[in-house]
């Protein structure tokens, strides 16, 4: 059995899938600024429903940002936290993984956005002075197809992730 967490998306999602890339079952809830009193008890709940244990996991995949700072460090940290019991494989993904049809805009801040023009680009960020009115933000209008992302990910054997930090934590 694999999770796929992803709570940078605005709704939190955590999927169950098996080794043919065939969703067991998921939940989803709006974990914002909840994400790190909320995520481990929404991953217990789905994997008792589902009578699997954490030891029953083979891999973690985590969609690792960017994001907020804290957003994203508490999932990350959570999930190294699993993997760090259970000793299994874990799959990190970009925000931007999820997407296709660029370039492709996530809120970063009330002042600015992270953005990917290509596939291939790096991530910027932007002002929102700066964002050009043809760009499509495709957050408002389409939420992940998460069965196609996961039949085609590449599930890597890492032993722990790292948070994709694009911009420093803005600590006041």
């Amino acid at each position: 059995m694999n999770i796929f967490i992803d709570t940078i998306s605005d709704t939190a999602t955590i999927l169950l899938f098996d080794n043919n890339r065939q969703i067991i079952d998921k939940t989803e809830w709006l974990a914002k600024g909840n994400e790190s009193s909320t995520l481990i008890p929404e991953i217990d709940n789905l994997l008792k429903q589902n009578n699997y244990k954490y030891l029953d996991l083979e891999n973690i995949v985590v969609v690792n940002g960017p994001w907020s700072f804290t957003w994203v460090r508490t999932t990350v940290l959570a999930a190294n936290s699993i993997n760090y019991i259970i000793n299994k494989n874990m799959t990190a993904l970009s925000y931007f993984y999820l997407y296709r049809n660029y370039p492709i805009i996530k809120t970063s801040s009330k002042r600015d956005c992270f953005v990917q023009k290509e596939k291939w680009w790096k991530i910027e960020i932007v002002t929102n002075e700066d964002l050009k009115s043809e760009w499509i933000n495709i957050e408002s209008i389409e939420k992940p197809n998460y069965l196609s992302i996961i039949q085609k990910i590449k599930l890597d054997n890492k032993k722990q992730l790292e948070a994709l930090y694009i911009k420093k934590p803005n600590i006041s």
